[in-house]
């Protein structure tokens, strides 16, 4: 079974000004922590499905899967973002929604499966097509959220002009891993 990489999920980043919560690089740090503990876990997932492949295995695997991306959705509806970013996290939070709920139908889909024969036909039933499709969609943010955040980078050269608020020269640096070959 190839599996699905979720490979995070962040929220695009305009610093404008301080905010009463976290900062936005604590947000980030927060953030690019959880994405690397799911990440890790569902690349130990991936590794252990490979010695095992058998019916049982792919199950497991499947429920296993499943339980790091709901863990990882709980953390992140945890997490306080700051003002600035508020709406974006909510639209991170949406897609991480329908990730989750994308890949427990095609766990559910796996646990009715007779044999491991054609296991590899499951991408196309209705429920791995809904998964594929959100997991590009939850690339594309993490894309573009990491380029967001490197992008911050640029503000350096701000850092020793007293009269710019401290949070519009703010440097974020995270690696969120988006790909996997990011890992």
């Amino acid at each position: 079974m190839k599996p699905l990489r979720l490979l995070v999920v962040a929220s695009l980043v305009v610093v404008s000004a301080c905010s009463g919560g976290p900062t936005i690089d604590e947000y980030a740090e927060e953030l690019e922590s959880l994405v690397a503990t799911m990440n890790a876990r569902i690349d130990q997932l991936d590794a252990e499905v490979e010695r095992e492949p058998g019916l049982e295995g792919v199950r497991t695997y499947a429920q296993q899967r499943v339980a790091a991306r709901s863990a990882f959705l709980a953390s992140l509806r945890d997490l306080d973002p700051p003002d600035e970013i508020a709406d974006l996290h909510g639209v991170a939070l949406g897609i991480i929604e329908r990730l989750t709920a994308a890949e427990s139908a095609l766990a559910d889909r796996v646990m009715t499966m007779d044999s491991i024969a054609g296991i590899d036909s499951i991408w196309d039933t209705p429920e791995g097509i809904a998964a594929r499709t959100a997991d590009e969609k939850a690339i594309e943010l993490c894309l573009a959220a990491q380029s967001e955040f490197d992008d911050t980078a640029e503000r350096s050269e701000f850092k020793d002009v007293p009269w710019i608020p401290s949070a519009m020269k703010a440097v974020v640096v995270v690696a969120f891993g988006c790909l996997a070959a990011e890992r």
